[in-house]
């Protein structure tokens, strides 16, 4: 039951953090559409080509969303930009110019704009930032709101990228 373990350790570092977890159950990832630089549309199965990744669920103009964004800039730890969905809530122009402008230096980001929120609707997110942990098409444990923490956060996300 490994899925178990991870699960639980994430829970409670995320309860000990005084973040909200959303969902610790195990669940589909639910089908969505969002735009990619081009303004071309990628439904929620063909976001990466990785087996296990995090959803980061970010909006411009949230100063909580900058600061789970700049984890991304690790230089010690290149894999986890790799490991790493960022969905934009905005228009393909704006989220291009946020990713721009909050990960120019950092190579291998995938990143989508979702205009309509249909993603954040679909997968039932409570607020922004959102953390989203997939592994196999699979939603594993998702966390939303204000994470204030972010040695925890980074923990959080190193972690379940390199597990």
């Amino acid at each position: 039951m490994p899925g178990f373990r991870v699960r639980a350790v994430v829970a409670a570092v995320l309860v000990a953090a005084g973040a909200r977890v959303a969902a610790i159950e195990e669940r589909p990832l639910p089908v969505f559409s969002v735009q990619d630089g081009s303004g071309q549309t990628a439904s929620s199965s063909q976001l990466t080509a990785v087996p296990q990744y995090v959803l980061v669920y970010v909006a411009p103009g949230c100063r909580p969303c900058d600061r789970v964004v700049e984890l991304l800039k690790d230089p010690q730890r290149p894999e986890v930009a790799q490991r790493v969905v960022v969905v934009v809530r905005s228009d393909a122009a704006t989220a291009s110019t946020y990713i721009g402008r909050q990960l120019a230096d950092v190579t291998g980001v995938t990143w989508y704009a979702d205009a309509q929120g249909e993603a954040y609707r679909s997968l039932k997110l409570t607020g922004w930032p959102a953390l989203v942990g997939v592994r196999q098409g699979r939603i594993m444990w998702s966390v939303s709101g204000v994470l204030n923490d972010a040695s925890t956060v980074a923990s959080i996300v190193q972690s379940w990228v390199t597990y």
